[in-house]
C-alpha cells in the first residue's frame, strides 16, 4: 500500500541516498505515511502555471469514508503531495516542490510524444514495486495535464498521447483478472485535467454543459453563439466523449481549467494569430466553479482507490492470519502487511484506525515474544534476536573510552542516545523484513509509531513542525508572476481555522510512554547482558545501571519535551534543568490560581485530522459518534458509490479544551520517576538528598544546634565535592548530558533534585492531586532543613502539618514534625513550635495506645506471633513532654490541646464519695500516661453538667494539690463543695500543666443556632448518653439542705409569697447568701420584703435584687423565709432556682437545687346571697378544684366594724371536700345600726371568709414519707437517706394520684409490689459493693410495708407498726377569701295572708291548709319596703326622687300560673309609698286544679318617672344610665304550699271481700263543708 515513503528523509537518514527519492532505501529511512501521493504526469510543463491554485486548495477538506464492514470515517482534512512521473521530469525540467532537472532542459508543451515515453513510465512503475505489500510506494491518483491548444492537435496527436497513458495507467479494479486482484494494494486512479493557456485557439471556446459549469452554462453559450455553431464541438466535450465512460455510475474523470494571462511566462504564451477567435471571458465565480471540479474530482477518485487498497490489505491479513498455525509463517511478514494497513490509515488521516493497528500488532509480538521464550528459539512466527549487535558495540565502544580516561578528564562522555524513541533512527522495517531485530528494537519501533500516532491524534507541535515542514510549496524554477485573485485565495487558505490540540491524547501518550520506558529499561539491561554474554564481554553491573538510566532518562526527557504545550503553562513555564538557576524556592500557594491562566495560541494544522472517527474510544464503546451521518461534508463515498452533500457550515463551535488534568498528572509521574534516577544515582556517589540524608545524619530524635550562619560544616561540604575515584567510575555509562550535569557536583546535584520536584509539585497542583504535591512538599521541606534552610523548610513544614495529622503516622512522619518543630525553635516561632511539639507527641502517644491493645492481646494469647515487623510508627519522643511544658511559659496566653491524644483510658467514676465531716462530694478520675516523660500538672478539673433541662447549673471539680504523672495507671480524687439532687454527666476534664491545657470531652453536644443567628449548645439532655456514665449526686442526710413551698396562709387580697425552709443539718453557719432565678416567664421574686416566718435567724442584707444575705445560724436549726411573688400572667406552677453558698468553719460550700411550686388553689368558693328586712343570709359552697380531695377543717366568717355575723355551730370532726361532693355553710349577716348612721356616706365594708383545709395528697405523701424516713435512720443505709427519700416520695406521688378517693374513703393505702417503685435505676446509680444490701433492705421493707393505713386521729397500739399516724407538725393550709356586702337600694317585703287572719303575719297555708277547687279565697296584700341596704344619697338621683324620703312609685305583680290559679281582679297595680310604710290590698284567688300548690309570688319593681315637670333632658339622660335603681323583693309567702280538693257533696264507700260483690257493706256519708 503506498502510503509510506510520501515525506522527505528524515535527517537522521537522508545522508545514505540523497537524490533516491523513490528508492527502498529512501523509503526505509525517511518514508512518511503522513499524506496521500498524487502523481502527475506534465509533458508539455504547465503543472508550474496550476501549483499556486492547485496547492492553495490543499488540504483536501471534510471528506466521508464508508466501508462495509466498518461504520463512517470523517476526514476532516487531507494533506496531498504532488510528484511527478519520471517521464514528466524529462519533459517539462520541474518537479515537486521546486526540484529541477540537472541538465536544466524544459518542455515545449506541443505534446508530441511517443509510445515509447509510456513504455518506459511502466518500466519505471514496475520497478518501484516490492515483494512485501507493505513497503510498496505508490500514488492513489495520477493525473494527466494536458495542454492542447486546438482540435487539430488535438486529432492528430494529444487523443493518441492520451489513449497511451491511459491505457498503461487503467487501475487494477477495471480488471478482473487474479493478477490484477493483487494489484489492488497499489489501486490508484487516473484522471486528465485540461489546462487551457490564454491566447490559444481553446481559450476562445466556451466550456460547454460540464457539471462544473452547470449553473453558467446557459450564459457561456448563449455569449459564443456567433462563433460556435450547433454541429461544433469544444476539445473538453471531446476529451470527456472520449475518456469517460458512458455509464450513470461512472466517475467524471476529465476536468479543465483555465489559466489566466498574467500568470503565464512571456514564452509560455503562444505567437499572436490575427484570426483567432476571441478568447471566452471567465469571471471569478466561473473559474472558482472550475477548481472546485477540480477538488472534488480528486476527493472522489482518492477515496475509492483507498477503499480498494483497504479491502485488499483486509483480505490478505485475513488470509495469513488464518495461516498462523501452519509451519513457515512468519510473524515479521505478517506485521509488515498489517503495518501497511495501519500506514494507510494514517496517511487517510484515520490516526485512531492507524493506532489501534499498531496496539493489535504490540499484543501479537507479545504472544511471539512468549511463544519463543516457552518453546526455546524458532518458536512459531519466527526467531527475534536477543540482544542487538549495534547497542553492544556502543556499549563496550563507551565503556573503553571510559576507562581509558585519566583522572582530571572530565570532558570523556559523548552524548548516547540523546532521543532514544524514533522510528527513524535506523532502518528498522529492514531488519523486520530480515529477521534481524532485537526484542529491545522491536518494541521501541511499535511504540515510537504509536508515540507518532498519538502525537498527530494530539496536534502537538513537533507533529506540528514535522508536517508543516514537508508541505511547505517550493517556488518553480520558471519566472511567474502571481495575480491578487491567487494571492488572496492563498491567504483566504492560510487563514482557515486551526485546530486546538487534544491534551487528552497527549495524557494517554504520557502514560503509555511511563509504562513502556520503566518495561524498555529491563528489556535494555537484558539486552546488553545477552549482548556481552554473547561475545563473552565484561560489562559491569554499575556501567549498565548507568547506560540504562542514561536512557530512561532521555526517553522520559523526550516524552515531557514532545508533550509540552502552551495550553499546560506548567509544561512549558520552566528553564532547561541544566541552566536554571538556584535559589530558594517560592511558595506553591498561588499555584492553582496560576493554572486557571490557560490560553489557546494560534497553531498550525499541518497533517490529516478527522472529526468524529473514534473520537471517544477511551471513554465509551457504546453509540460512537461516527455511527451518524454527519452534517457536513462535500463528498460521501459508502460502499462504492458517490453522494453529494451540502456545503459545510461556516459556524463552528469552538471545542472546549479537556484533559489539562489528566496532562498534568501523567507529566507529573514522569519527572517523579526522573528523580527516582536522579535519586538512584546519587545513592551510588554517596550523595543523601531530601529524606534520606536527614534520617541518616539524625540517627537520634533528640534535637541538635545547628549553626544558621552556613559556616558549621563548611569543610565536609568541600570534601564532598571533591570525587574520589570509586565515585568517578560510579558515573561510567551516564550519557544523558543532564545527568552529566547534575552529578558534576553535590550543589548542583541537590540544585537539580529541587528543580525536579518544582516540577513535580506544579504539575501534580495542575492535576488538582493535592496530596500527592504535598507528599512532594515534604521532600522539599526535608532537602532545605538538610542545607540549613530553616525558614524555607518551616514554609514547606506549615503548608503539609494539618495534612499529616489525619494520615497513619509513620517514621517519615515523625521526622517530619521533629524537623519542623526544630525549624521553628531556631526560627523563635513560639506558637507553632508548640503546636508541632503537640502534634509529634498525640502520634508517639497513639503509636504506644497501639502496642498497649497489642500488648494485651499477646498476653492473653501466648501464641499470637511478634508484631514487631508491622511497628513502622516506633518513635523515641523522651523528653519531648518535658521540653513542651517549660517551654510553654513563654507563651502569652494557655494552649488547649486534646486530652485524648496524650492520654488513654480517661474515665471518671460514676459513683460519688461524701466527706465524712463536711458538706460536698468527691470523684475518682483515672487515665492511664502512655508516653515517656513524667510531668507535673498543676491541677486537674472536671465539669459535670445536669442530664436534665431542671437544673442548669454546672459543677466544676478540682484537684487538692499538683499531680505528679507517671508512666501508667493514674488516679486523683477530685472535691467539690457542691452538693445538690440529680443525674449529671462529665462534660469536659481539664488538665493545666503551666500554659498547656488537655481537655477531653467524653460526648460532643450538636450546637442550635437561634433565629437571631446566635449559637447555643444544646442541653445535656439530647446526648444519648448511657446510663452507666451518669453519676447520680446527692447530699448526706446530716448536709445543709433547703426546700421551696407556696406559702400556707394565704389571703386573696394581698400579695402572694413562697417560703423557703432551710435546715442546717451538722453546719455551723456563720454567713449564707441565698441567690434566687425565675425561670418562669412573668414571675418576680420581692426578695427585697422578705421576712423570717419561723426560726432564729438575721437577714443582714436583701437590697440587691434576688440575692438575700443572712447571718450565722446554729446547727440542727430550721429557718423559714417567706419570699413576696408578682406573676403577669396566671402560672399553674412556679420554677425557681436557688443557689445557697454557705460559710462555715470547714470552708464555703454551694448548695444547689431547682423548684417548682405548685400555685393552684385546691378549692373553689362560691357564695348566694339572700337579703331579709334586718339581716342578710350567704350561703358558702366549698368544693375540690381537681381531683384531689380536701379535708375542710374549720370555715370561718370574720365580721367587721359595720356588720355582725351569726355563723353555724363548728363541727366536732373535719368535712371531706370531693369534686362533685361540695360543702355548703350558710352565715346570718346583721348590720350595725349605729355605725351604719355614723358613716352613711362610706361604702359598705367587706367580711373575710377563712377556710382551713388540709390536702389528701400532701397529708398522705408527708406521713408515708414519716414513715420510711423513721425506717431509714434506724437501718445500716442511713448514709444514703437523701437519695432513698428523695425517690421514694416521686414515685410514690406518682402512685397516689388514682387512688386519693380510694385512700379518703377506706383510710388506707396499697403501696403495690416492690417492683412497680422502679428502685432499679437508683440502686444501679450505686457502688457495686453498696447495691445488694440497699436492695435487700428496700425489698423487706415493702414486704412489711404493703398496705399502710392513714387514719385521720391516732391509731391503737396494735395497729401503729403499719399505721402512719397525723404529723405533729400543723400541714394544713388556710385560705382567707374577702366576701364584699352586696348592696340594693331598695328591698321589698310582701305577704298573703286571709282576711280573718289574727295577726298580719299569719300566712295562707296557716288556718287554711286546705282549699277547695273552684271556690274563691280572699286575701289581703301586704307590701312594705326599706332603704337600708343601699346608699341613700343616691336615692334621689336614681329614683327620681326629691329628697331620699320621698314616697316612691311602686308596681306589684300577682305572678300567678293561669292554669293552676285564676285571679279575681287585676294581676298588676300601681301603688306609691314611703319608707316602712305598708300598703294593703285585697286579692282574690280562685285554686283551678286540684292538689297540692305552690302559692302564687308578688313580684314589686320601681315605677321611675321625672322629677318635677317630668321632662328629662338629655345631658340627665345619660347620667341616669350610668347605674340602676336595683330593687330586691322579699316574699314571706314564698315557698308556701296549700292542698286544693275538689267540691264533693257526698261519698259512698263499700266494704266486702275482694272479688265477691255480693258480700260487699256500702256505706254512705255527707261530707260537711
Amino acid at each position: 500500500m503506498s502510503v509510506a515513503g510520501n515525506v522527505a528523509p528524515g535527517p537522521d537518514a537522508a545522508d545514505n541516498a540523497p537524490g533516491q527519492r523513490h528508492s527502498d532505501s529512501g523509503v526505509m529511512d525517511g518514508a512518511s505515511s503522513s499524506k496521500v501521493t498524487v502523481e502527475y504526469h506534465d509533458p508539455s510543463g504547465v503543472f508550474p502555471l496550476i501549483q499556486e491554485q492547485l496547492t492553495a486548495r490543499f488540504p483536501l477538506r471534510n471528506l466521508h469514508w464508508k466501508s462495509p464492514n466498518r461504520p463512517l470515517r470523517s476526514i476532516d482534512s487531507l494533506h496531498v503531495e504532488l510528484v511527478p512521473s519520471q517521464k514528466s521530469v524529462h519533459i517539462a525540467g520541474v518537479t515537486s516542490h521546486g526540484q529541477t532537472l540537472s541538465d536544466g532542459s524544459q518542455g515545449s508543451g506541443s505534446g508530441d510524444h511517443t509510445a515509447e515515453t509510456t513504455s518506459n513510465i511502466r518500466a519505471a512503475t514496475k520497478e518501484r514495486r516490492h515483494q512485501i505489500p507493505g513497503l510498496r510506494q505508490t500514488p492513489y491518483l495520477k493525473v494527466y495535464l494536458l495542454r492542447c491548444d486546438d482540435s487539430e492537435t488535438y486529432k492528430a496527436t494529444a487523443r493518441k498521447q492520451l489513449r497511451e497513458w491511459v491505457k498503461a495507467h487503467t487501475p487494477p479494479a477495471q480488471s478482473s483478472s487474479t493478477s490484477s486482484k493483487q494489484e489492488n494494494h497499489d489501486a490508484f486512479e487516473w484522471m486528465i485535467i485540461h489546462v487551457v493557456v490564454p491566447d490559444t485557439p481553446a481559450a476562445g471556446q466556451p466550456r460547454g454543459s460540464t457539471p462544473a459549469t452547470a449553473a453558467a452554462g446557459e450564459k457561456e453559450k448563449s455569449s459564443a453563439t456567433s462563433l460556435w455553431t450547433r454541429g461544433t464541438t469544444t476539445i473538453f466535450e471531446k476529451i470527456r466523449a472520449d475518456f469517460n465512460v458512458s455509464s450513470k455510475s461512472a466517475l467524471d474523470r476529465v476536468a479543465q481549467v483555465r489559466i489566466r494571462r498574467d500568470a503565464v511566462p512571456a514564452h509560455m504564451l503562444p505567437p499572436a494569430v490575427p484570426t483567432l477567435a476571441p478568447a471566452v471571458p471567465e469571471t471569478p465565480q466561473e473559474e472558482e466553479h472550475a477548481w472546485n471540479d477540480v477538488v472534488t474530482k480528486f476527493k472522489s477518485l482518492i477515496l475509492l482507490s483507498f477503499d480498494l487498497r483497504v479491502s485488499q490489505y483486509e483480505e490478505d491479513i485475513r488470509e495469513k492470519d488464518a495461516q498462523r498455525s501452519l509451519p513457515g509463517w512468519n510473524f515479521c511478514t505478517f506485521f509488515m502487511l498489517k503495518e501497511g494497513l495501519a500506514r494507510g490509515f494514517e496517511s487517510a488521516g484515520l490516526v485512531e484506525d492507524a493506532l489501534l493497528g499498531y496496539d493489535e500488532l504490540s499484543v501479537g509480538l507479545d504472544t511471539v515474544i512468549r511463544s519463543q521464550a516457552e518453546d526455546g528459539e524458532g518458536g512459531q512466527g519466527g526467531e527475534i534476536l536477543p540482544f542487538t549487535e549495534e547497542l553492544f558495540k556502543q556499549a563496550s565502544q563507551l565503556y573503553a573510552e571510559a576507562n581509558e580516561q585519566g583522572p582530571g578528564d572530565e570532558s570523556r562522555t559523548q552524548q548516547f542516545d540523546t532521543k532514544p524513541i524514533s522510528w527513524r533512527r535506523k532502518n528498522y522495517r529492514d531488519l523486520i523484513l530480515s529477521n534481524k531485530i532485537s526484542i529491545f528494537d522491536f518494541r521501541c519501533y511499535i511504540f515510537a509509531r504509536q508515540m507518532a500516532l498519538l502525537l498527530r491524534l494530539g496536534n502537538a507541535h513537533s507533529a506540528r513542525s514535522d508536517l508543516s515542514s514537508k508541505s511547505q510549496v517550493r517556488p518553480s524554477s520558471l519566472t511567474r508572476s502571481t495575480s491578487e485573485d491567487i494571492v488572496g485565495l492563498a491567504s483566504k487558505s492560510g487563514a482557515q481555522k486551526e485546530d486546538p490540540e487534544d491534551l487528552l491524547s497527549l495524557a494517554e501518550l504520557c502514560s503509555r510512554a511511563l509504562n513502556f520506558i520503566t518495561f524498555a529499561g529491563r528489556l535494555l539491561r537484558e539486552d546488553l547482558r545477552n549482548g556481552a554474554k554473547a561475545h563473552a564481554f565484561d560489562l559491569p553491573q554499575a556501567f549498565v545501571d548507568n547506560l540504562v538510566q542514561s536512557w530512561t532518562y532521555s526517553a522520559l526527557q523526550q516524552i515531557l519535551e514532545e508533550t509540552a504545550t502552551p495550553s499546560l503553562p506548567v509544561s512549558t513555564s520552566h528553564d532547561d534543568m541544566s541552566t536554571k538557576s538556584s535559589g530558594k524556592m517560592q511558595p506553591f500557594g498561588d499555584m492553582s490560581r496560576e493554572q486557571k491562566l490557560n490560553f489557546v495560541e494560534p497553531k498550525t494544522m499541518a497533517h490529516p485530522k478527522r472529526s468524529s472517527s473514534l473520537q471517544n474510544r477511551r471513554s465509551s464503546s457504546a453509540d460512537p459518534p461516527y455511527a451518524q451521518t454527519p452534517a457536513s461534508g462535500q463528498v460521501v463515498f459508502e460502499n462504492g458509490q458517490y453522494r453529494d452533500a451540502p456545503a459545510p457550515s461556516h459556524d463552528i463551535a469552538l471545542q472546549q479544551k479537556t484533559g489539562a488534568q489528566e496532562l498534568a498528572g501523567t507529566r507529573a509521574q514522569l519527572y517523579l520517576v526522573q528523580r527516582r534516577i536522579l535519586e538512584s544515582i546519587g545513592k551510588s556517589l554517596g550523595w543523601a538528598v531530601g529524606w534520606a540524608a536527614v534520617l541518616s545524619s539524625s540517627g537520634e530524635a533528640e534535637f541538635s544546634e545547628v549553626s544558621l550562619d552556613g559556616e558549621a560544616g563548611s569543610e565536609e561540604k568541600g570534601e564532598s565535592e571533591e570525587k574520589t575515584p570509586s565515585a568517578r567510575r560510579s558515573t561510567h555509562g551516564l550519557t544523558a548530558p543532564a545527568l552529566l550535569d547534575a552529578v558534576s557536583s553535590n550543589d548542583r546535584f541537590r540544585q537539580c533534585y529541587e528543580i525536579l520536584s518544582d516540577l513535580i509539585v506544579k504539575h501534580y497542583m495542575a492535576a488538582g492531586q493535592n496530596k500527592a504535591a504535598e507528599s512532594i512538599l515534604g521532600d522539599l521541606a526535608a532537602l532545605r532543613f538538610d542545607m540549613g534552610d530553616f525558614a524555607a523548610a518551616a514554609m514547606y513544614f506549615g503548608r503539609m502539618a494539618s495534612t499529616y495529622g489525619e494520615t497513619r503516622w509513620n517514621q517519615v512522619e515523625a521526622a517530619m514534625l521533629r524537623m519542623y518543630a526544630q525549624c521553628l525553635k531556631k526560627l523563635n516561632r513560639k506558637d507553632e513550635y508548640v503546636r508541632t511539639l503537640l502534634d509529634l507527641l498525640t502520634k508517639s502517644a497513639a503509636n504506644k495506645k497501639r502496642l498497649n491493645i497489642a500488648d494485651g492481646a499477646v498476653r492473653k494469647d501466648p501464641a499470637a506471633i511478634s508484631r514487631n515487623w508491622l511497628d513502622d510508627d516506633k518513635v523515641d519522643t523522651t523528653g519531648y513532654l518535658t521540653e513542651l511544658v517549660e517551654y510553654s511559659e513563654q507563651l502569652p496566653y494557655d494552649r488547649a490541646a486534646p486530652m485524648s491524644g496524650f492520654f488513654n483510658d480517661i474515665a471518671v467514676d460514676p459513683y460519688i464519695r461524701h466527706y465524712e465531716d463536711k458538706d460536698g462530694f468527691q470523684l475518682r478520675l483515672q487515665f492511664r500516661h502512655v508516653l515517656e516523660d513524667e510531668v507535673q500538672v498543676d491541677r486537674a478539673k472536671v465539669r459535670l453538667i445536669s442530664s436534665t433541662s431542671v437544673q442548669a447549673k454546672e459543677i466544676w471539680l478540682e484537684s487538692a494539690a499538683p499531680i505528679d504523672l507517671k508512666r501508667g495507671m493514674c488516679r486523683v480524687w477530685l472535691d467539690s463543695n457542691v452538693h445538690t439532687n440529680g443525674p449529671y454527666i462529665v462534660d469536659k476534664i481539664l488538665f493545666s500543666a503551666r500554659r498547656i491545657i488537655f481537655s477531653h470531652e467524653p460526648f460532643t453536644k450538636s450546637e442550635a443556632t437561634t433565629p437571631l443567628g446566635i449559637i447555643n449548645s444544646v442541653s445535656a439532655m439530647s446526648l444519648k448518653a448511657a446510663k452507666k456514665a451518669r453519676i447520680l449526686c446527692f447530699p448526706r442526710m446530716e448536709a445543709f439542705h433547703a426546700e421551696l413551698t407556696s406559702s400556707r396562709t394565704i389571703h386573696m387580697d394581698q400579695r402572694r409569697s413562697v417560703e423557703l425552709r432551710c435546715s442546717t443539718g451538722w453546719n455551723e453557719i456563720q454567713h449564707a447568701e441565698i441567690r434566687l432565678r425565675s425561670s418562669s416567664a412573668g414571675l418576680r421574686l420581692h426578695t427585697a420584703n422578705t421576712t423570717v416566718a419561723s426560726g432564729s435567724v438575721a437577714i443582714k442584707d436583701k437590697k440587691k435584687p434576688g440575692i438575700i444575705t443572712m447571718g450565722s445560724i446554729f446547727s440542727e436549726t430550721t429557718v423559714t423565709l417567706q419570699i413576696p411573688y408578682d406573676l403577669e400572667t396566671m402560672l399553674p406552677e412556679l420554677s425557681i432556682k436557688a443557689e445557697i453558698e454557705y460559710t462555715t468553719e470547714k470552708g464555703q460550700f454551694v448548695y444547689l437545687s431547682s423548684f417548682s411550686v405548685p400555685i393552684d388553689l385546691p378549692l373553689d368558693v362560691n357564695v348566694h346571697d339572700h337579703f331579709k328586712n334586718n339581716s342578710l343570709f350567704s350561703k358558702f359552697n366549698i368544693k375540690s378544684a381537681n381531683h384531689v380531695p380536701l379535708e375542710i377543717l374549720e370555715v370561718k366568717l370574720e365580721g367587721s366594724a359595720e356588720y355582725d355575723v351569726v355563723a353555724p355551730r363548728h363541727a366536732s370532726t373535719p368535712t371531706m371536700v370531693f369534686p362533685k361532693q361540695p360543702m355548703a355553710v350558710t352565715c346570718k349577716i346583721i348590720a350595725k345600726e349605729a355605725k351604719r348612721s355614723k358613716k352613711k356616706a362610706s361604702k359598705p365594708g367587706s367580711l373575710a371568709l377563712s377556710v382551713m383545709y388540709r390536702s389528701l395528697q400532701e397529708d398522705v405523701l408527708d406521713r408515708l414519707v414519716g414513715v420510711f424516713t423513721a425506717a431509714i435512720m434506724d437501718s445500716s443505709i442511713q448514709r444514703l437517706g437523701r437519695l432513698l427519700i428523695g425517690t421514694f416520695r416521686d414515685q410514690l406521688q406518682r402512685s397516689l394520684a388514682p387512688q386519693l378517693e380510694k385512700i379518703a374513703l377506706l383510710e388506707r393505702i396499697d403501696l403495690g409490689p416492690f417492683e412497680d417503685m422502679q428502685w432499679s435505676e437508683t440502686i444501679d446509680a450505686l457502688p457495686i459493693r453498696e447495691r445488694q444490701e440497699v436492695y435487700e433492705w428496700l425489698q423487706n421493707w415493702h414486704t412489711t410495708h404493703t398496705t399502710i393505713h392513714v387514719p385521720r386521729s391516732v391509731p391503737s397500739s396494735q395497729d401503729s407498726a403499719t399505721s402512719a399516724t397525723p404529723s405533729q407538725t400543723p400541714n394544713h393550709r388556710k385560705i382567707i377569701i374577702s366576701v364584699s356586702i352586696p348592696q340594693t337600694h331598695i328591698l321589698t317585703t310582701t305577704s298573703l295572708t286571709p282576711l280573718n287572719a289574727p295577726t298580719p303575719s299569719t300566712t295562707i297555708s296557716s288556718p287554711f291548709t286546705t282549699l277547695t277547687a273552684g271556690q274563691p279565697v280572699h286575701l289581703r296584700l301586704r307590701i312594705k319596703h326599706t332603704r337600708r341596704w343601699g346608699p341613700r344619697e343616691k336615692l334621689p338621683t336614681i329614683a327620681k326622687i326629691a329628697t331620699p324620703d320621698a314616697p316612691i312609685d311602686f308596681i306589684y305583680t300577682i305572678e300567678a300560673n293561669p292554669e293552676i290559679w285564676l285571679v279575681a281582679g287585676p294581676r298588676r297595680a300601681r301603688f306609691s309609698a314611703k319608707e316602712g310604710e305598708v300598703v294593703e290590698r285585697d286579692v282574690v284567688l280562685v285554686p283551678i286544679r286540684e292538689g297540692r300548690l305552690m302559692v302564687p309570688d308578688v313580684g314589686v319593681r320601681v315605677l321611675r318617672e321625672d322629677a318635677g315637670d317630668g321632662k328629662k333632658t338629655e345631658g340627665e339622660g345619660k347620667k341616669n344610665e350610668e347605674e340602676e335603681l336595683a330593687c330586691e323583693t322579699d316574699c314571706l309567702s314564698a315557698g308556701e304550699v296549700v292542698h286544693v280538693v275538689p267540691d264533693v257533696r257526698s261519698v259512698t264507700v263499700g266494704v266486702g271481700e275482694m272479688g265477691e260483690r255480693r258480700s260487699v257493706v256500702w256505706l254512705e256519708g255527707v261530707v260537711g263543708r
